[in-house]
């Protein structure tokens, strides 16, 4: 058991290693002249270990997106926050956590990289909402609101941050409050209870 808790440790900090190299590149160099030796060279591992974790640069930045949602939800403030992520506080927890990771987004949006953004707040919201198996329509409801939060955020960004950041948490609440996914999926199982009534008839 310590040797697979070990190996895991050292396959994190490779990882972590490899990451952290690549974004220090980013800020020097443009994405596409970026070399896989540049990175190892930078990370201090060998080829081998870089190709044992990743495929590319940009499973490399996909990866690094997917630990800050996981962290994230990892923080979440107990249950009710999976139970409505909608709410004002959440909104704000939610912007709060990605403007701790203003670099790496400007990183991402340098190299034209910047819908990975978008393809982690999709992940997260599937995940709290637990909508991976649900049907297609309520997903596109999930993703009309991280298209929404990936916009304003990329935007709020690109404009240094200018605006306060509750008053940018108040303008989505005061978008979504009346548009509630979870008010949504209540209206949609309470029309297919009534089709189902009328198919009895």
């Amino acid at each position: 058991m310590k040797t697979s808790v070990s190996h895991k440790s050292s396959r994190d900090f490779t990882k972590s290693c490899i990451m952290e190299a690549l974004l220090q590149l980013m800020h020097s160099k443009d994405y596409n002249d970026i070399s896989i030796t540049d990175i190892t060279s930078r990370a201090g591992v060998s080829r081998m270990a870089y190709y044992r974790n990743y495929r590319s640069k940009d499973h490399i930045l996909m990866d690094y997106m997917c630990q800050i949602i996981k962290e994230y939800a990892a923080e979440l403030d107990g249950p009710k926050f999976f139970s409505d992520f909608q709410t004002y506080d959440h909104i704000l927890w939610g912007l709060k956590y990605l403007q701790k990771y203003k670099d790496y987004v400007l990183c991402l949006k340098k190299a034209n990289r910047a819908e990975i953004v978008l393809y982690g707040l999709d992940l997260y919201m599937l995940h709290v909402t637990k909508s991976l198996e649900k049907s297609s329509l309520e997903k596109y409801e999930l993703y009309y609101y991280s298209g929404a939060l990936y916009n304003i955020f990329m935007h709020w960004i690109e404009d240094n941050m200018q605006e306060d950041i509750t008053v940018i948490a108040s303008i989505i609440y005061g978008h979504v409050q009346h548009h509630r996914f979870h008010d949504l999926q209540t209206q949609m199982e309470n029309d297919e209870k009534s089709a189902c009534n009328f198919d009895k008839l």
